[in-house]
């Protein structure tokens, strides 16, 4: 796609008759892509680990919960 800046906002106020358009077929250069894909990757890995401590946390309770509770054994909780 393409993006196009029309007027600032003191011409709009203004009441400006002339409207520029100024076109820009590449919005992002090449240069920025690889930094952003290696930043997007880290955060994206963090995430995932972050993720992967909360359900282990999660089921960590699930298996304390099961041992507190009488008659509840993992076997049980699996088939319903």
């Amino acid at each position: 796609g393409q993006f196009f800046v029309m007027m600032s906002p003191q011409e709009v106020l203004q009441g400006g008759a002339q409207r520029s358009i100024a076109s820009r077929a590449h919005p992002y250069s090449p240069k920025s892509e690889a930094p952003r894909a290696t930043r997007d990757e880290k955060r994206r890995a963090q995430h995932n680990e972050v993720e992967r401590r909360r359900r282990d946390k999660i089921n960590n309770w699930i298996v304390q919960l099961s041992k507190i509770i009488p008659d509840c054994s993992m076997e049980n909780t699996k088939s319903g």
